[in-house]
């Protein structure tokens, strides 16, 4: 069968997460990667994780300081379908192999840009540590609280890099697709700034409408650091001193839980009846008697119940990465796979991006030693058939994936994301939303959906009816893509599983957006963010070290609700954009296939999958393999020379991962004699002695400001910032360097009229890519049904039925008004 990425050559200079793990994509899906490397290698061949980014590829060394070497990686760009490049700006000019130079050899080539900060700015130099850019832009604020100390906490899933990572294949699918239709190549850019913004859904909108609407929006319930997490959301001790993360956000699965632990009799109570919404003390009273009934049986027993006697109770163990490896499901899903690496031998890696049933991925080897593959590719013909690729000549569309259409029944924050970002591409994407509404319209007055929806044309129809069904396979017909996340059968109950929907329109692609997947030991259940961050570690790595109490201690109602809450904090929403981040490129990888051999398919991507992807520094294990380098138990970071430190006034971030930085930041700072220090002088040493290197460090950092630090060490080349200590919000709403790179513009909705928003998190030089904002509920019923031909009268007789319907867009009270 043939693969999306079949025959097309490319070349990856780059280095780190992003575009590691996104020519990793690529060659699991056909593509023929050659990595190339300097003499030295590739700085990250020391870390355990090189293993798994760098699969599948070919290794070429080239020495880009020489002429020769500018020369051979210049042959190798002249045969090349797309080039990744992460060098930081200016550093291809000096090279030679900057996009101006490979456009003049290679004029179809697609030519993909990750950066730390983008091209321009005060920042745009920094180095790419995802730490440097969550401290910078504020993301380390999302966990304040989460122990008891005041100030920025450190956060280990490493979202930027994921969310890049994903954006980098999007926006080459795009240009690949463009050049399939024009004939022409281009360049894509996108930065780990960009590839964070999708994990801000509320934030920055929020503090906005309390400026805009102080009478609505009074204050941010998200910003209280002490916040106990939902009740549907409580996390349990079980009797055997283990902790389970319950995951029942919607009332009808609330409900149920509490049928399943023997509370089902409290919903008789007047105060209770209107579970999980309820008024704060009989709320706090219901989490109480849920804590005192989780110890009444233990971890094997509770996860019997939830499983086996139930499909309505979203409930898992706090699991470690390692652990989450062995999930029954995980393994089932193949999110998992055996491959043998001639270095570290048998190892088990993470499985390939989605599953398509008619062009799958698969691994295509080990990582390569450095240079294996020098001899056989330098000054040869590497371009097989890819430049023979018969391509249309037409006008280069307004937007990359101008003419293509989404049909998006799913709900709440994954699904929906996904295709807002599909949106940013050009494809038109139509929302089909219920009667009643999506879920995030009953949270903070619906605001979150203005950023997941954003782009989406809504129309509001009842599918159960035969009318609504007709109407939405209307829609079907025109449609490319169809986006759902019901569970396994619900879409066949409705008459819109895929031999359904292929009846109708038998070219589409059809994603479905699993929490577990479509079959296997735990299809059947319902998966909430939190089981995302619960079963593949992201949670109890945030944790930190040595902070769960030991299972064999009673503890006390009160202490178990202060170690729940704080893994309420550790457990934060970005399971769900994780799998956004999945969901888009999967059916993007479908839209290719089908444009590039006809093939249209089912495409199953799973929120398991999506944030084991979110979770590569760790998803796969051999022998002897390192543990993952999580915080401390306050929250600091990974060790001394990548955490925070408090300053003499703020908070700075130190990143120095490799030895040469380690030696340059010691000469920078006046401390040669750390350089020399036994117990400094290897990686290992350092590692042996940390703490008492952190407290070294701690002393010096409490001499000078945040900002002087950051002034004095990045000139010097040293990774180090000031902490922004009031949100993603305060930076992208005021640092010049977001201007300079034009990362955020001007939305506006009939609801809240105008309002910033995060730019697309990727650019295309030839194609722009686009902004929308929020849709109100059926917002688009009646535009849309005019389209599918329906008069004024039949559209209103529609409506009285309630088989569509529109909400009002009655505007708010602006302060000042």
């Amino acid at each position: 069968m043939p693969q999306p990425f079949d025959d097309i050559v490319v070349v990856d200079f780059s280095s780190g997460w992003p575009g590691s793990i996104a020519s990793m994509i690529m060659s699991d899906f056909g593509a023929k990667v050659i990595k190339i490397e300097p003499p030295n290698g590739d700085p990250y061949r020391e870390f355990p994780q090189f293993h798994l980014w760098n699969r599948g590829k070919k290794s070429v060394v080239v020495d880009l300081n020489t002429l020769s070497g500018k020369n051979h990686a210049l042959k190798l760009i002249e045969q090349a379908d797309v080039l990744i490049e992460s060098f930081r700006p200016g550093e291809t000019d000096d090279f030679g192999i900057n996009y101006d130079d490979a456009k003049t050899r290679n004029e179809q080539l697609i030519y993909c840009s990750i950066t730390a900060f983008g091209p321009k700015g005060p920042y745009s130099h920094y180095k790419p540590y995802e730490g440097i850019i969550a401290a910078k832009v504020g993301r380390y604020t999302v966990f304040t609280g989460q122990t008891p100390r005041t100030g920025p906490h450190f956060g280990v899933v490493q979202v930027a890099s994921h969310g890049t990572a994903m954006a980098a294949v999007r926006g080459i699918i795009s240009a690949l697709i463009v050049k399939l239709r024009t004939g022409k190549g281009q360049r894509v850019e996108t930065s780990l700034m960009q590839g964070i913004t999708p994990f801000d859904v509320n934030n920055w909108l929020m503090w906005q409408m309390m400026l805009k609407f102080p009478e609505r929006f009074q204050d941010d319930p998200q910003s209280d650091p002490n916040r106990q997490p939902g009740v549907g959301y409580q996390p349990i001790r079980t009797k055997d001193g283990e902790w389970i993360q319950m995951a029942n956000l919607i009332a009808r699965l609330f409900r149920s839980s509490l049928e399943s632990m023997d509370l089902g009799y409290i919903l008789k109570d007047s105060r209770f009846e209107k579970a999980p919404l309820l008024m704060p003390d009989d709320r706090e009273e219901l989490r109480d008697m849920i804590i005192k009934k989780g110890q009444e049986k233990t971890l094997n027993e509770w996860m019997n119940i939830f499983v086996n006697g139930t499909s309505d109770v979203a409930a898992e163990p706090f699991m470690t990465t390692q652990q989450g490896i062995h999930h029954p499901q995980v393994t089932y899903n193949k999110h998992i796979e055996d491959v043998y690496d001639p270095i570290v031998g048998d190892m088990k890696q993470l499985g390939v991006l989605v599953k398509m049933s008619k062009t799958p991925g698969d691994i295509k080897g080990p990582a390569p030693y450095l240079g294996e593959h020098t001899n056989e590719i330098i000054n040869k013909d590497i371009r097989r058939n890819s430049n023979v690729e018969k391509h249309k000549f037409e006008e280069l569309p307004a937007h990359p994936l101008s003419g293509f259409t989404i049909l998006d029944l799913s709900t709440v924050i994954a699904g929906p994301l996904s295709t807002s970002l599909n949106f940013e591409l050009g494809i038109r994407v139509i929302r089909i939303e219920t009667v009643e509404g999506d879920t995030m319209r009953r949270n903070f007055d619906g605001l979150g959906a203005n950023r997941t929806q954003a782009g989406a044309e809504n129309i509001s129809i009842d599918l159960k009816n035969p009318e609504g069904h007709k109407i939405f396979m209307k829609l079907v017909s025109k449609a490319d893509i169809l986006v759902h996340n019901m569970r396994p059968g619900a879409s066949e109950r409705l008459g819109i599983g895929y031999e359904q929907v292929r009846e109708v329109n038998p070219s589409i692609i059809y994603l479905y957006a699993g929490g577990y997947g479509d079959s296997g030991p735990h299809s059947h259940r319902p998966a909430m963010h939190p089981i995302g961050g619960a079963v593949i570690g992201g949670a109890i790595s945030q944790l930190g070290n040595d902070f769960l109490p030991d299972k064999d201690i009673s503890m006390t109602v009160d202490e178990i609700k202060e170690v729940a809450r704080r893994l309420g904090r550790a457990n934060e929403t970005n399971p769900d954009p994780n799998s956004s981040m999945v969901i888009s490129t999967g059916s993007l990888l479908g839209l290719l296939a089908r444009e590039r051999f006809g093939q249209s398919q089912y495409i199953l991507s799973t929120m398991l999958g999506a944030n084991a992807y979110a979770n590569a520094d760790d998803f796969f294990t051999y022998e002897g393999k390192p543990q993952r380098s999580i915080p401390d138990s306050n929250g600091y970071g990974i060790h001394a020379l990548y955490r925070l430190y408090e300053a003499k006034q703020g908070w700075i971030f130190l990143a120095c991962i490799f030895e040469e930085e380690w030696q340059l930041f010691c000469k920078s700072i006046g401390r040669d004699d750390l350089i020399h220090d036994t117990r400094f002088e290897t990686p290992e040493k350092r590692n042996e002695h940390d703490k008492d290197l952190a407290e070294i460090l701690k002393d010096i950092f409490v001499t000078l400001n945040a900002n002087e630090w950051e002034n004095k060490l990045i000139p010097l080349d040293v990774a180090c910032v000031e902490v922004e200590e009031s949100g993603m919000f305060n930076f992208y709403s005021q640092d010049p360097h977001v201007e300079a790179n034009n990362f955020i513009r001007p939305a506006e909705t009939l609801r809240i009229g105008s309002y910033w928003r995060y730019s697309p998190v990727v650019e295309m030089s030839l194609t722009p890519t686009r902004v929308g904002s929020g849709p109100l509920r059926g917002e688009h019923t009646r535009s849309i049904l005019v389209e599918l031909g329906y008069s004024e009268e039949e559209i209103n007789e529609l409506k009285y039925k309630l088989i569509v319907d529109w909400e009002e867009p009655s505007t708010w009270q602006e302060a000042g008004h």
